[in-house]
């Protein structure tokens, strides 16, 4: 069943965006490590600690220790960089973005002859993971093409007057309903650029509050909207003395946005004022996903295709997280800090599609994401010192791998470091985010592409108290 899986993903990861993929609900599942700079600067590790708009998406209580209002407005540069190696032919490519990091406010409201001390309303905009990516491939002497091993064989795909890859003439189709090409037999090279980009941003209403400064709870209602595209630029050579004799390129465009909603809950125990321990739980998100696909061959004239839209529902795993925090030092020590680590549990082998008018395809991709994840674990450490108005603060985190580990790695580790800055009303926070981690790409005949990509983030935050 796994090698069988494998090849799956392949076709899917190569050439088959053109259809649902078992990789779309981890696209949309899997978070990365964005908001505003305090938080990304203590690499998340803010579930037990509060105090930053950040709490809505991860622990909600952390909200219910506001007693003045809030409002926060961050935004950022990306840069990420991936190189890739195919039967040890490398290539690197990078790309930068101006991004968006979040804008929201905290409304405490201070309770009277109540043990519940404040009750604070938030709403907020945040970003919780971009898709800013280029990735480039390449690899010689390919015996087998992608024409003869995947266009010859699919008769139902392929054996169509109206597909692209006749229409362009690199392939050609006889009354008979035949097929045969120049590219099917001879040795080959390849090359394939594809281009990420897109978001996931989530709207969060919280409602928190304060009990006797020893309990913090909350629940955030989230709404996130998110929007993926993919262009994958694929370039196949014939090559005969080491010349090129004929070569054709095929652009795919897939477009995915999708909206849903989801229900975070937790709280935060403060048994003595030097120690925190919070938990919280995340329902599944369920996605509603409108999928419009696009596809060029350029051979000898251009010939496009323009799929049918797709829409289909998808669900994330449900999270669980645990919150501890240490708090040193009291408004009468020189120096203040807290040290904070974040566990986060989830199961990926429990996402799901829901395909209204394909149940049996639905089985089909749900039983092989039962194959392809495994549940995962998080881990996120972080510090603060404060220095009179100016905080130091650094952070490392630990994200798994989702996948079974024969078919690919997408666990990534993070380093942080970041600086803040408080002054009567006005705030000013930067962080810097580095992250890393390897991955495997499959072609259609199941060759991998081992990829490394190394992701730069520079955030600041901007803070007024009111």
């Amino acid at each position: 069943m796994k090698k069988i899986t494998v090849f799956v993903l392949s076709i899917c990861a190569f050439f088959g965006l053109k259809a649902q993929s078992e990789e779309f609900p981890l696209y949309f599942s899997q978070m990365g490590l964005e908001g505003t700079a305090n938080y990304m600067s203590r690499a998340g590790a803010i579930g037990a600690v509060g105090g930053d708009i950040m709490s809505a998406h991860y622990n909600p209580a952390g909200l219910g220790v506001y007693r003045i209002a809030e409002m926060t407005f961050s935004s950022g540069l990306n840069f990420t960089k991936t190189s890739s190696v195919t039967d040890g032919m490398g290539f690197s490519d990078d790309r930068t973005k101006l991004a968006f990091g979040n804008f929201g406010m905290v409304l405490p409201v201070k309770i009277d002859e109540s043990a519940w001390e404040y009750a604070q309303v938030t709403v907020g905009l945040n970003r919780l993971k971009t898709f800013s990516n280029n990735v480039t491939m390449g690899r010689v002497g390919i015996p087998l093409s992608f024409i003869d091993q995947v266009v010859m064989n699919d008769i139902v795909e392929y054996q169509d007057a109206d597909n692209e890859f006749i229409r362009a003439g690199v392939v050609d189709l006889d009354s008979a309903g035949n097929l045969s090409s120049i590219f099917e037999t001879g040795s080959f090279e390849q090359f394939k650029r594809i281009k990420y980009s897109g978001s996931v941003n989530e709207f969060a209403f919280s409602l928190s509050g304060n009990y006797k400064d020893m309990l913090y709870v909350g629940a955030t209602l989230g709404i996130p909207v998110a929007t993926m595209t993919t262009i994958t630029n694929f370039t196949e050579n014939k090559v005969a003395n080491e010349e090129v004799i004929a070569s054709y390129e095929n652009i795919q465009q897939q477009d995915l946005s999708c909206a849903g909603i989801n229900l975070k809950a937790g709280f935060i125990f403060r048994p003595i004022s030097s120690l925190r321990i919070g938990a919280a739980v995340h329902t599944p998100t369920y996605y509603s996903i409108t999928d419009d696909f696009s596809s060029i061959v350029k051979y000898i004239e251009t010939a496009g295709t323009v799929g049918p839209t797709f829409f289909y529902g998808i669900q994330t795993p449900f999270r669980l997280l645990a919150n501890a925090a240490f708090v040193f030092g009291d408004i009468s020590s020189s120096i203040v800090g807290t040290l904070s680590a974040d566990y986060e549990y989830a199961d990926y082998s429990l996402m799901r599609f829901d395909f209204t008018e394909d149940a049996f395809g639905e089985y089909e991709f749900n039983s092989s994401i039962e194959d392809v994840f495994r549940p995962a674990h998080t881990l996120r450490l972080g510090c603060e010192v404060k220095l009179g108005p100016f905080s130091l603060r650094g952070g490392y985190a630990m994200q798994g791998n989702p996948y079974v580990e024969v078919q690919n790695d997408a666990s990534i580790k993070y380093t942080t470091l970041g600086l803040g800055y408080r002054k009567s009303k006005v705030g000013l926070d930067l962080a810097y985010v580095h992250s890393f981690g390897d991955s495997k790409h499959y072609w259609y005949d199941g060759m991998e592409t081992n990829m490394s990509e190394i992701h730069n983030i520079i955030q600041a935050t901007i803070v007024f108290k009111f």
